[in-house]
């Protein structure tokens, strides 16, 4: 049996983008920014929802 879910000869792409190039700090920044921004609008709905 194989398992398609994972391809060892796959190149490991973390830290670049879609078009190989690595990622900016800017861009990880923002990234960053907006997924706390995310996190913590979904705090706030889980607290109203519950209240």
């Amino acid at each position: 049996m194989s398992d398609d879910t994972y391809d060892d000869s796959a190149p490991n792409r973390s830290g670049a983008s879609r078009s190989g190039r690595p990622l900016s700090l800017s861009t990880l920044r923002r990234a960053t920014r907006w997924e706390t921004l995310a996190v913590l609008a979904v705090l706030l709905v889980c607290v109203l929802a519950f209240a």
